[in-house]
């Protein structure tokens, strides 16, 4: 989940913004992945870099490729999050204007072959590419790009979903007009500058669907998903797998598979020995704990990709109303013990806040945000008056958030809190973390992953005092002088990208931190890619971001 800047109304977030995984938790609205729960969305990849038509396709081998996810409700529309899996299919059928490869963080041409941006960076003028191909036969024009763009700018748009989330909601937010100059040519118009529009069309909620089967289908599309991706649906089975069949007439070549199955898994033991006996080719959904044994293990490949998700502590300053409380919680954090015994060994401690080293606009002349010193947590904790405090404190039970929180726990208690956990099912955390009333609300583990490789999509979301994080969650919005952090942010966001942005955002995260400190950084780690040694072609940067690009990938 994504979002950003908030103060005037027309740059106001329409939805809470949150990460995929969070959204995939909160059920039908946004909330997180289900079942086994290690970290979010599988993807798969072989990226083509969107723009250029030698990078996709090829003879191929056929055969099927499978890749275990977390579940499916057999719902795939961009508009819509019920599972991670159902949103990695909709990665795989459907592409967008803009395409960003993951190896690289800038947005290229995709369905749109190029573009002009006028002075004042309020208009952005695309040319469609010609002959572009759905599925259903019809050919791209401009008609597909405004009923696919448009249902996710107007919540009324009669073929969403009931409980669309809506991921572009935020940019349409500040759209002045979409039009159509031609079959061929579309024009966005914004009301205030976004640098960032670019990027988040590249997203999933900017993905392009057939307008045909838009006009045939309604708020049913997510059952007959039609795009332009290498693959189109062939079946869904709720609870079991997405089937997925190879495009012909994909602009970029035809995929050397000829079935993508898309397989619900949610047992950590059934996805190690499924990858290890070949029944699984590939999945980010690899339990940490089997790391070892599978770098072991010459029947699998274990990738190596830039650590892109947050993990974090998030603080409710309403409920914990002292900085110096705040900042004695972060100071007693052993991330080095959360690194090896959360993540065995497939993270880092954070340096950089949080800007993960994935992004752009990370900063090591952050470390001292996030380091750890007991002493001083103890002495901030006396001069607080507060020695003896009972904070709650709950986190997901799967994946790396409990043995996360049992470390947090005696951190804070060797500084001289007294803390109570709870252990959460994941499809309830969401609403868990929406509730400022619940018990436990004091301290909250997770993360935050983002799908747009942005520090917009990070500390834009996070530090927004009008967003999900900053109001619902850690109740920033409450604290004096917040509001010229979302003026700061709109800044920042719209300068290009380099290390004047790079210092704007620095500057922002020191004294979010500092003055306020709701967000404290656990460690930085990725989603761990593992595949079948005979599989070729993954593009592991796209994989380990939760993004899915299946095209080059052969088995």
């Amino acid at each position: 989940m994504p979002d950003q800047s908030q103060g005037s109304p027309a740059l106001r977030p329409a939805g809470p913004q949150v990460s995929r995984r969070t959204m995939l938790r909160g059920a039908s609205v946004l909330g997180v992945g289900v079942g086994f729960g290690l970290t979010p969305l599988l993807t798969a990849c072989g990226v083509a870099d969107g723009g250029s038509e030698e990078s996709g396709g090829g003879s191929g081998k056929g055969g099927t490729l499978t890749l275990a996810i977390d579940s499916t409700s057999a719902v795939n529309d961009p508009a819509f999050y019920t599972t991670l899996g159902d949103w990695m299919a909709v990665d795989c059928v459907c592409r967008g204007l803009t395409f960003i490869s993951f190896e690289s963080n800038e947005p290229t041409p995709d369905l749109a072959k190029s573009w002009q941006i006028s002075d004042d960076q309020l208009t952005y003028t695309f040319t469609l590419r010609e002959g572009v191909k759905f599925h259903d036969g019809t050919t791209l024009s401009s008609a597909d790009v405004l009923a696919s763009l448009n249902r996710q700018f107007d919540p009324e748009n009669k073929t969403l979903p009931k409980g669309a989330s809506r991921p572009l909601a935020s940019l349409g937010n500040n759209v002045a007009s979409l039009t159509a100059e031609d079959d061929l040519t579309v024009e966005l118009v914004l009301k205030a500058p976004d640098r960032t529009v670019l990027a988040q069309l590249s997203d999933i909620g900017g993905r392009v669907i057939s307008k045909a089967a838009l006009d045939k289908y309604g708020s049913g599309i997510g059952k007959h998903l039609v795009g332009t991706g290498p693959f189109k649906f062939a079946s869904a089975t709720s609870g079991q797998s997405v089937t997925l069949e190879a495009f012909d007439d994909f602009r970029l070549g035809r995929p050397p598979i000829d079935r993508l199955v898309l397989r619900q898994v949610q047992d950590p033991s059934a996805i190690v020995s499924s990858l290890l006996s070949g029944d699984v080719s590939a999945t980010q959904f690899t339990p940490y704990s089997a790391v070892e044994q599978l770098k072991s293990d010459p029947s699998v490949t274990v990738h190596d990709t830039k650590e892109g998700f947050d993990a974090i502590l998030m603080i409710d300053a309403r409920r914990v109303p002292e900085l110096k409380v705040r900042k004695a919680i972060n100071l007693a954090i052993d991330r080095k013990a959360i690194v090896q015994q959360a993540f065995f060994g497939v993270a880092s401690e954070p340096d950089g806040y949080t800007i993960p080293p994935a992004q752009n606009g990370y900063d090591t002349g952050l470390a001292d945000l996030s380091t750890k010193n007991l002493a001083q947590a103890k002495k901030l904790l006396k001069e607080a008056g507060a020695v003896g405090r009972e904070l709650g404190l709950m986190a997901a039970g799967d994946s790396w958030h409990p043995k996360a929180a049992q470390i947090v726990k005696q951190n804070l208690e060797d500084a001289g809190f007294k803390v109570k956990t709870t252990s959460v099912d994941p499809a309830s955390y969401f609403s868990r973390l929406s509730d400022g009333k619940d018990d436990y609300h004091d301290l909250m583990i997770w993360e935050r992953n983002s799908y747009v490789p942005d520090p917009n999509n990070m500390v834009g979301s996070m530090a927004n005092p009008a967003g999900l994080y900053g109001s619902t969650i850690t109740g920033l919005d409450t604290l004096d002088g917040v509001d010229t952090l979302a003026e700061d942010l709109l800044v920042a966001k719209n300068l290009p990208v380099g290390k004047k942005r790079t210092a704007a955002y620095s500057k922002i995260q020191r004294r979010w931190a500092e003055e306020y400190m709701v967000i404290a950084m656990l460690a930085c780690s990725t989603n761990l890619v593992v595949s079948g040694a005979e599989v070729k072609g993954i593009n592991t940067a796209a994989l380990g971001n939760h993004r899915c690009f299946m095209e080059k990938a052969s088995v």
